[in-house]
């Protein structure tokens, strides 16, 4: 169990455990986060047993079903925050559009046992754009807002990180594996298990805040 136990496997069991002590019937929606961290178990199970166990070098079936999932579920979590109440029905749109697009790549275009990169770029691209403009309406509002107390403010920060690190990470893995080719440090590793922590830990402070929000 000890490959399968990493930094990012470790971090994802602490949030699916938060998520289940913090979120209640109170938080509404954010409980869906308990199905997603589910989710993200099964998939990394999933995968380590095929790879582990079954010694099968594609695994990458049931990742890029997690990806489709995982980020369609974000572009229409954005479209519920308040503060992106006046485009909330482009959102909802922009999450279906992806989901489409995601799944005739799965289908057509990189298949399904090659890990989608394609689609999980556009989601990149599209999940950076929606934080930085939900960002961009908290600093012009005129309404007072407590940073650090704003569930929403933290999945933004945590996905703005994420998804830009794992964007260039993407476009430098070819550069990243002739490195570890040459000197045997896997920089690419390091820089994906620091962007997860930093995911995860921002997702758990904002489920603290959410629960805070509805006592």
């Amino acid at each position: 169990m000890q490959t399968y136990f990493n930094l990012t496997v470790t971090a994802e069991w602490f949030t699916f455990l938060a998520a289940l002590l913090l979120l209640d019937k109170k938080t509404g929606r954010w409980r869906l986060f308990i199905l997603l961290m589910f989710l993200v178990l099964c998939t990394e199970t999933i995968g380590w047993y095929l790879h582990v166990k079954l010694k099968l070098f594609d695994n990458a079936l049931p990742f890029n079903v997690l990806m489709i999932l995982s980020n369609t579920f974000f572009i229409w979590f954005f479209s519920k925050a308040e503060l992106l109440r006046p485009v909330r029905q482009f959102l909802k749109v922009l999450a279906a559009a992806f989901a489409v697009f995601a799944l005739i790549n799965l289908w057509v275009f990189q298949g399904m046992w090659k890990y989608n990169s394609f689609s999980e770029s556009v989601a990149d691209i599209i999940l950076v754009v929606i934080c930085c403009y939900f960002l961009f309406t908290i600093v012009k509002s005129n309404a007072h807002i407590k940073l650090i107390t704003l569930d929403y403010f933290w999945l933004a920060t945590g996905l703005l990180f994420y998804c830009l690190g794992s964007g260039l990470l993407y476009q430098f893995s070819y550069l990243l594996r002739d490195y570890y080719v040459q000197t045997k440090i896997d920089v690419g590793t390091y820089v994906n298990y620091t962007l997860n922590l930093i995911l995860y830990t921002s997702l758990i402070i904002a489920f603290i805040c959410q629960r805070k929000a509805t006592r």
